[in-house]
């Protein structure tokens, strides 16, 4: 967050349960998760470091990378850990994260209710026959680990289809950015109508690198997956306009240097990108129709790993069945 910072050395946050009174604070003092890479190994083991060691051959020249981008210096190793940290921001943060659990939950779901239509269910399942559609389904935290890999790849292959720019903002409205920083979308759909992350025959694709520059993809620019131009950005218009859409786009945070957003990040506040799915149950059991939308932050049911949780969770079912029944 160093190319966020104000003159003081410190970010405003915006909470989205407190849109209107964001907090001055240190950029050590934001986002961080203890043990957030955290997997499971084949031998039982736990360990937490080999996912921040890949991240880190990038982060450790990215303060350089992010130098040379502001000053208009370009070579194939600074394209490489621009797009890979723009990469990186896309696949490796809660909303994706969130985004896989939710999916595999549905999935789960599907075809439990499948196998329940087909007589069968589990035996360990058979327990919550007939309301197998309001039971919680908590996701491993290593699935969506290994989930990350399918959004690697669809994230390469959007880079073969297009090209990219660095925007230079020289009004005195500095860029925001948000712990969901890298926005996809169709740039011909007003802001209002918009579904996040949609894959069309344009593209556009932001990702601000600091309050002073802008990663900006298009499906205009060409050759593809190469940044091609260094463009000035001089309208404040524009900057409000891309800072309305990082606003947008944000999934429990927003970071600025200044206040001069404060209106932007309240009208997004309330909505974050995530998914909407049409149904509960699909041919042969499979992932019901969804499609990606704005809408309140999922609240996702807890992995249920210790028989201590197994118990609680148990006793709270228990509890809400017999208040039906009263």
């Amino acid at each position: 967050m160093k190319g966020f910072l104000n003159t003081e050395g410190r970010v405003w946050v915006y909470r989205p349960e407190a849109p209107g009174a964001p907090h001055s604070v240190s950029p050590s003092a934001v986002g961080y998760r203890n043990h957030y890479y955290s997997q499971t190994l084949p031998d039982g083991s736990r360990e937490s470091h080999r996912f921040e060691d890949l991240w880190g051959v990038i982060e450790d020249v990215w303060e350089e990378s992010r130098r040379a981008v502001e000053a208009r210096r370009l070579s194939p190793a600074i394209t490489m850990n621009v797009l890979g940290m723009a990469t990186m921001m896309r696949v490796r943060v809660p909303a994706a994260r969130d985004r896989s659990a939710l999916l595999i939950a549905a999935a789960l779901r599907a075809r439990a209710l499948a196998d329940e239509k087909a007589g069968t269910l589990e035996p360990d399942l058979q327990q919550y026959a007939g309301r197998l559609e309001t039971i919680p389904v908590g996701v491993n935290p290593d699935e969506t680990l290994r989930a990350m890999s399918r959004d690697f790849r669809a994230f390469g292959d959007l880079g073969f289809r297009i090209g990219f720019e660095i925007l230079h903002n020289t009004t005195t409205v500095p860029l925001v950015t948000s712990n969901n920083p890298v926005c996809i979308y169709d740039p011909r759909t007003p802001i209002q109508n918009r579904e996040p992350y949609r894959v069309s025959d344009q593209i556009e694709l932001i990702f601000p690198v600091d309050a002073r520059t802008l990663l900006r993809g298009s499906t205009r620019l060409a050759p593809v997956n190469q940044i091609v131009r260094h463009r000035q950005l001089s309208d404040r218009r524009d900057v409000r306009r891309y800072n309305e859409t990082i606003a947008q786009f944000a999934y429990g945070f927003v970071i600025a240097s200044d206040r001069s957003s404060d209106q932007t990040v309240a009208r997004h506040a309330a909505h974050v990108p995530t998914v909407a799915f049409e149904g509960q149950v699909a041919v042969n059991g499979l992932l019901p129709p969804w499609r990606a939308v704005f809408a309140a932050r999922p609240v996702l049911s807890p992995f249920i790993d210790t028989t201590e949780k197994a118990d609680q969770l148990q006793a709270s079912l228990d509890a809400a069945l017999e208040a039906g029944h009263a």
